[in-house]
């Protein structure tokens, strides 16, 4: 009999909650790096360099044939990407990697594949992200593209 009250209980225990993290708490969302990474692919492929540089306080930019920035306000960061990306078009952003670089830095890298408007020329580069963690969310604080 006492076989019998066993496996009863066993088939109406509560299941075991899911080993891992917990969950952040209701009305919080966790901004993952893989959600950071497509978004920041998502904004540069409309151009949207605004909506790009919108998380950060201090941008980074370093661009093909310019010396690095020193840190730029959002909206100076913006428009000097908007020069730089004024008259291409984009055809391919490949997100290639997504990488913490330790508990407060990551960096992402992405293949960007466009050609300049009117022309028929391919041209390739490696765009890099890099984003600081603050609390459960990623800020950019830098953008490099390499030829």
């Amino acid at each position: 009999m006492s076989w019998l009250l066993v496996a009863s209980l066993v088939m109406v225990a509560p299941p075991r909650p899911p080993s891992g993290p917990p969950a952040p708490p209701a009305g919080q969302h966790a901004d993952s790096l893989m959600v950071a990474a497509q978004r920041a692919v998502t904004l540069w492929r409309r151009h949207d360099f605004t909506g790009l540089v919108s998380s950060g306080e201090a941008i980074m930019v370093h661009l093909p044939g310019a010396e690095p920035s020193s840190a730029l306000r959002p909206s100076q960061a913006a428009e000097l990407l908007r020069t730089f990306a004024d008259g291409t078009q984009e055809l391919d952003l490949s997100l290639l990697v997504a990488r913490n670089v330790d508990p407060d830095r990551a960096y992402v890298e992405v293949q960007r594949v466009y050609r300049m408007r009117g022309t028929t020329d391919e041209h390739t580069e490696t765009l890099y992200f890099g984003f600081q963690r603050v609390r459960e969310s990623y800020h950019l604080v830098e953008v490099r593209a390499l030829p």
